[in-house]
């Protein structure tokens, strides 16, 4: 089963995470691979995925 993960990211810290995009994908697992392929790998700090049904919409609007 897919899931869709949101993921963001920041290159320096104090920098506040920046929402960088989302992706589907089918296990966990290989989550730190495709972020990496989907959004580069050359000077992260940190990357955060969170699964999209973690999200509590406190105003609802269009998805993703």
């Amino acid at each position: 089963m897919t899931k869709t993960y949101h993921v963001y990211g920041r290159k320096t810290h104090p920098e506040p995470l920046a929402y960088l995009g989302w992706l589907e994908i089918e296990a966990v697992a290989g989550l730190r691979e495709k972020a990496l392929e989907q959004f580069g790998d050359a000077g992260w700090v940190e990357l955060v995925a969170f699964p999209e049904e973690a999200i509590i919409r406190v105003i609802p609007g269009s998805s993703r």
